[in-house]
């Protein structure tokens, strides 16, 4: 079952990421946000258990997800890709529209760290439940990708 999830979690980020306009600000809640024009950042940390040190060329993709279009390109609210990363753990500020936010939604994160030639290494193997309207920092762990 987790690999499963791990899976449909990569072909997501895979798919999304292959979408014109890939870099575009999205959004994030678990409870329900009221819709208001403007820009905002989500505050985040990747991180991993395992005690190694990625290559500084490692890319970390972290994209922010509406539950109420799943499965749909309206699935992707905001992504950005970081490199030159300094780590772990990981850093990052996703900026977002809050115009994109819907009442009664929630929202997750999901993250990828991959390699030079674009393979994961580490991934999201679960939903990671975010507030748009919080302002803490939201710690979340990847995991190693099977096979890696």
């Amino acid at each position: 079952m987790r690999k499963a999830l791990l899976f449909a979690s990569l072909v997501c980020v895979a798919l999304v990421g292959c979408r014109k306009g890939a870099d575009q600000p999205g959004t994030s809640a678990s409870q329900p946000a009221a819709p208001t024009a403007g820009e905002a950042k989500i505050h985040g940390r990747v991180f991993y258990l395992e005690r190694m040190q990625l290559p500084p060329e490692t890319v970390l993709d972290v994209q922010l997800i509406s539950a109420r279009h799943a499965d749909t390109p309206e699935t992707v609210i905001a992504q950005k890709r970081f490199s030159n990363l300094k780590g772990p753990p990981y850093d990052f500020e996703l900026p977002f529209d809050r115009a994109r936010l819907q009442p009664d939604t929630s929202y997750s994160l999901q993250a990828m760290l991959t390699d030079t030639d674009g393979h994961a290494e580490f991934a999201t193997d679960t939903r990671v439940p975010v507030n748009p309207a919080s302002e803490k920092v939201v710690q979340f762990r990847v995991v190693r990708v099977p096979g890696k």
